[in-house]
């Protein structure tokens, strides 16, 4: 185990120290470049099914034949990934109520300390009443109506 650990620090000295040379390209490419390439491609539902797959498989392999073990590993990975959805949903909409819980209660303590002014009332001046004459329901339309 120190060996590995020491071909390791040797290999990362050789990225850092060298870093002109060929090996140390060949090293940069193969161990940061391709590696963050591949699991740049990566998505949720792949890492969901290699989990969910890789119990399925075991599960399932001992009575179903591998195609049909996959394809119960396939749905049972859409089951958990709308649960984790769901999950984490459900989560933000519980930390935003308690953001404003929060909120509340730190005001509520606060309020003691807080200097409230009472603001008068305003006196708005009194306009006269433009009345319009009620609606006389007695009189023709002007235009007759067609039925």
């Amino acid at each position: 185990m120190i060996v590995f650990a020491l071909f390791l620090t040797g290999l990362i000295a050789v990225m850092l120290f060298a870093r002109d040379t060929d090996a140390a390209r060949w090293l940069h490419r193969a161990t940061v470049e391709e590696p963050l390439r591949f699991f740049g491609r990566l998505e949720r539902k792949h890492i969901l099914f290699l989990i969910v797959g890789l119990f399925a498989i075991q599960a399932y392999a001992a009575v179903l034949p591998a195609e049909l073990a996959m394809a119960l590993a396939w749905d049972m990975t859409a089951y958990v990934d709308a649960m984790i959805a769901t999950w984490v949903l459900s989560t933000f909409a519980r930390f935003r109520s308690m953001k404003a819980l929060i909120a509340l209660r730190i005001a509520a303590l606060l309020a003691p300390f807080r200097r409230l002014r009472m603001r008068a009332r305003r006196s708005r001046p009194v306009r006269p009443e433009e009345r319009k004459p009620a609606a006389n329901d007695d009189e023709p339309w002007p235009i007759p109506m067609a039925a």
